[in-house]
């Protein structure tokens, strides 16, 4: 969703300044100087016009405020902080490889605006483009799961031990050539799986299938919370607001966008069972990461991290529709159902529609909607039906 960012016509040196230093993207602006004046009088554009006693100059050659955008285009000081009534509109987002939808351009002067892209579209500062791995000529066999062995980084210390050594399996499309970028789906299978198994997108010759695995060094004392189930993703009914999950989503994805030729604006999540649960924390957790998300049978895990939105969202609820914790607290799908809705600034009226078999209601009239997809049975009772439904679910995102 977009927010706006009502700019001040006069600014001091240090509010300036403040804003250059929390910047950080691809490439630095530069701080115009001007000549100091005593009316602010921006040339329309931002291109080194007079200066004012507040401004440092009235523009660079590049305009934003603040943007941490992957692919964003980091400015100077100036820019679209000028101008009388100039506003700055740019994409959401809240984390350093998100951020402010990487604003660029400098159109300040009275009235001005500048509309953020910088390597993002208008559905929560999404990447887009084509993958590093494009042209590379894999290694792997084409339409078989290969197994590969990862370590992770960057964790508290407290997951080191068992979160570190983790697994992922990459499944290429029979067809696969090096040079077209493809869609990327990162599932998660139950609780229990120790290597590649196959599931409802098995087969699919669209998308290359990365298969998450849950940290096997992850059991007994080097669990995290120690009343955690072994075996299943650290993303469930009793998790961490700082789940290793993440930096596991963060550095696999990275290895396979290295490796493959990914169209990073279709990078999906989805899974059922724990892995559910997991689809459902990396919407909240990794939203500007994920265009769509597909969970059958999981919810929302109480201790959460502060959630970005922006991908959108489809809800198989299964069993799962009013789960609660040991402590009562309200954890199922259909709360995830409603935190995405009002995250993703969705309408509270849905409408009938179907995807794939499944019949859905869908609540609109936003960038990345949020489908509610009761689709009957219990545990699990979406699984037949998660790769046709999203299939059709995603294609319809921009």
């Amino acid at each position: 969703m977009n927010h706006a960012l009502l700019v001040r016509p006069f600014l001091t040196l240090a509010a300036v300044a403040a804003l250059a230093a929390c910047s950080s993207g691809s490439t630095d602006g530069t701080v115009p100087t001007g000549t100091a004046g005593t009316t602010v009088i921006p040339t329309v554009g931002g291109n080194n016009g007079t200066a004012g006693t507040t401004p440092v100059g009235t523009g660079g050659s590049s305009a934003g405020t603040s943007p941490i955008s992957t692919g964003g285009t980091v400015v100077g000081t100036g820019g679209s902080v000028v101008g009388t009534g100039g506003t700055v509109v740019g994409t959401s987002g809240s984390t350093s490889t998100a951020g402010m939808g990487g604003m660029s351009g400098g159109s300040g002067g009275t009235g001005g605006s500048v509309a953020g892209t910088g390597g993002s579209d208008n559905a929560g500062g999404h990447a887009s483009g084509s993958s590093p791995g494009c042209t590379k000529v894999p290694a792997d066999a084409f339409g078989k799961a290969v197994l590969k062995m990862i370590d992770i980084n960057g964790m508290a210390a407290q997951y080191t031990a068992g979160y570190t050594h983790r697994k992922y399996c990459t499944t290429l499309p029979a067809g696969y050539d090096p040079a077209k970028p493809y869609p990327a789906v990162f599932y998660g299978p139950g609780c229990g799986a120790t290597a590649c198994e196959g599931s409802s997108f098995t087969g699919r010759s669209d998308i290359i299938i990365v298969q998450a695995i849950a940290g096997a060094d992850a059991s007994g004392a080097n669990i995290v919370p120690p009343n955690g189930a072994p075996g299943c993703f650290q993303a469930g009914k009793e998790s961490t607001a700082d789940s290793p999950e993440g930096f596991y989503f963060d550095q696999v994805m990275a290895q396979v966008e290295n490796d493959f030729c990914i169209d990073k604006g279709k990078v999906y999540a989805a899974g059922t069972s724990s892995g559910a649960w997991l689809s459902n924390y990396l919407a909240c957790a990794r939203g500007y990461a994920i265009r769509g998300t597909a969970s059958d049978s999981g919810g929302i895990q109480f201790n959460r991290p502060m959630c970005t939105g922006g991908a959108a969202v489809m809800e198989m609820p299964g069993d799962s529709t009013n789960t609660k914790d040991s402590k009562g607290n309200e954890i199922g799908s259909g709360l995830a159902r409603d935190m995405f809705i009002k995250l993703n600034g969705c309408s509270m009226t849905p409408t009938a529609m179907t995807f794939g078999g499944a019949g859905c209601q869908v609540y609109g009239g936003c960038a990345s909607p949020v489908a509610w997809c009761d689709v009957g049975g219990g545990h699990q009772s979406g699984n037949g039906k998660l790769s046709s439904a999203t299939q059709a679910f995603w294609a319809t995102l921009q």
